[in-house]
């Protein structure tokens, strides 16, 4: 099932993270990227019950995350930031899980997933 879902979001086309007004009020799965030139690297999986607001909300809490959004925004108004997601029951209980199983399909791990003394 892990596996399932890291080929749907690897499949699924990019939006860009300030026209999160598209993004839907739904229980799910998200990952956001930094888009520089053709380049684009998964920097952080996430799980909400409402996808639309914890996107938003990214840009005003306090973990790692938060803080590379704010500073894309201060840098460029967001413009690079890109982000997918998908509806997904049980998400909660399962992020872990699908963190390992985006690290293992991409190659790399998840930079800002990391906990702050593991980086």
């Amino acid at each position: 099932m892990a596996n399932d879902i890291g080929d749907k979001l690897i499949q699924k086309q990019w939006s860009r993270y300030t026209d999160s007004s598209f993004i839907p009020h739904v229980g799910g799965i998200y990952v956001i990227v930094v888009k520089r030139s053709s380049k684009r690297a998964i920097t952080y999986l996430g799980q909400s019950v409402d996808a639309h607001d914890r996107i938003k909300k990214y840009k005003y809490s306090d973990q790692k995350i938060d803080g590379f959004i704010r500073r894309n925004i201060r840098r460029n108004g967001g413009k690079d930031l890109r982000v997918k997601w998908i509806q997904q029951e049980n998400h909660k209980f399962k992020e872990g899980v699908y963190i390992k199983c985006m690290e293992k399909k991409l190659g790399y791990k998840l930079k800002y997933n990391m906990k702050e003394g593991n980086n």
